[in-house]
């Protein structure tokens, strides 16, 4: 009975926490971009999907993500979560596209010329805006 016991404590333990669903950050110049295959060279347009089945795959811009998808090399339903670089934050953490605001605009140059930034908050999001002659678009937009 007490094998049983200490079989259970460790199974569950490593689905509680060996399966992370967490985003991992992007690393630039040692990830490799899911859809292009190119290097991560700049952090702050790059992007996240998490499977179900908890695969992570990483990008470099929001048009290699929106490619990527496009393709359907995974299906809608397999998506858990999608997240983006915080534009604005010195190190580009991940933050969920449910709660992201984006901006779209020539004058941002994202590495593969999709040209979309995301933010946490408002603030942020209209000091670029103004500064980079912005617009305004949502995650539904992007996708169609």
């Amino acid at each position: 009975m007490q094998l049983i016991k200490k079989v259970f404590i460790i199974v569950t333990t490593f689905f509680l926490f060996g399966c992370n669903s967490q985003p991992e950050p992007i690393v630039v110049g040692k990830d490799q971009c899911s859809f292009c295959k190119m290097m991560v060279s700049d952090a702050k347009f790059g992007g996240e999907i998490i499977t179900t089945k908890n695969k992570k795959y990483k990008f470099d811009d929001m048009h290699c993500m929106l490619s990527f998808l496009k393709t359907k090399m995974i299906e809608e339903n397999e998506v858990q979560d999608v997240y983006v670089a915080n534009f604005s934050s010195n190190n580009h953490q991940l933050i969920n596209i449910k709660t992201a605001l984006l901006l779209q605009s020539n004058l941002l140059k994202s590495p593969m010329g999709g040209n979309v930034a995301a933010f946490e908050t408002e603030p942020e999001m209209n000091k670029i805006k103004e500064e980079y002659k912005a617009t305004v678009v949502s995650w539904s937009q992007l996708v169609k």
